[in-house]
């Protein structure tokens, strides 16, 4: 495998089909047109009173894996909105990366927000780091196996295919070019001042696909975050698990403010 087929693997992602189940998810949910880049983004919305919580997923994947969240969190006080990321489930592209998606975020916000709280798994945790450096405000967010480093997922990558020191350099050109910024500008040193309100993450520490680690080092650098380890669950079955879901919602209800508008809220923090 050369560096142009393991890029490949990090900006094309396979589109994942809807189930049954989902399916039905979706439709109890009102339809939403997200402005993103050139195109729009589907999406959906459950409740229509509260604070709204935006739930973000992870690569090669949609808003309906985080679907087992709408009904615990609309219960709890909360509207929750979700959308399929740019090449992912029913958005257009075929082009994304962590930065789409951050762009993506941004824009969604822009366009409907404040959003008062936001739950992200995996690759959606970094692109709401990029989100919350570049002006998006939550009163709290919840972070699901993520990685905090572009520089080691593409060493990872990397290391995986077995690309040499000038396959591997190739690699992080791609991938500069593709994002239209310095890998660098993804690091946790370079983000660190959008992390300003309280966090919870969520990692079992025997992930195979993004390790512990990456939580650790989050926690490390932000302030006002705190690590609950849930094991035995892998990276994609966390966002199913009850306890993982709980603790999550138990976070949002007690840093987030219920009865009180998201933009009084927002606004009161910036």
């Amino acid at each position: 495998m050369n560096a142009l087929d393991v890029f490949r693997g990090l900006s094309e992602p396979r589109r994942i089909e809807l189930t049954e189940a989902e399916a039905q998810l979706l439709r109890s949910g009102t339809p939403q047109s997200f402005p993103a880049g050139e195109g729009a983004l589907a999406g959906w919305s459950w409740g229509t009173a509260g604070p709204r919580i935006l739930l973000v997923h992870g690569w090669e994947s949609r808003a309906s894996h985080l679907g087992q969240w709408v009904a615990p969190l609309c219960r709890a006080g909360f509207q929750v909105w979700g959308f399929d990321g740019p090449a992912h489930g029913d958005s257009p592209g075929t082009l994304s990366s962590v930065v789409h998606h951050g762009k993506a975020l941004l824009e969604i916000a822009g366009a409907y927000g404040p959003f008062s709280g936001v739950v992200a798994h995996s690759v959606g945790s970094p692109a709401a780091l990029y989100a919350f450096h570049n002006g998006m405000r939550v009163c709290s967010s919840v972070h699901i196996a993520g990685p905090a480093s572009l520089e080691r997922v593409i060493h990872r990558f990397a290391q995986a295919a077995g690309l040499d020191a000038v396959g591997t350099d190739q690699l992080h050109r791609l991938t500069e070019a593709h994002i239209g910024q310095p890998i660098a500008s993804m690091e946790l040193g370079a983000l660190v001042d959008g992390l300003r309100h309280p966090a919870l993450l969520l990692h079992d520490p025997a992930d195979h696909e993004v390790p512990y680690a990456e939580s650790c080092a989050l926690t490390e650098i932000w302030r006002g975050a705190r690590l609950v380890a849930i094991p035995g669950v892998g990276h994609r079955r966390i966002i199913a698990h009850t306890e993982a879901i709980a603790a999550a919602v138990a976070h949002l209800a007690s840093t987030i403010p219920i009865h009180k508008s998201a933009a009084e809220k927002v606004t009161a923090d910036d």
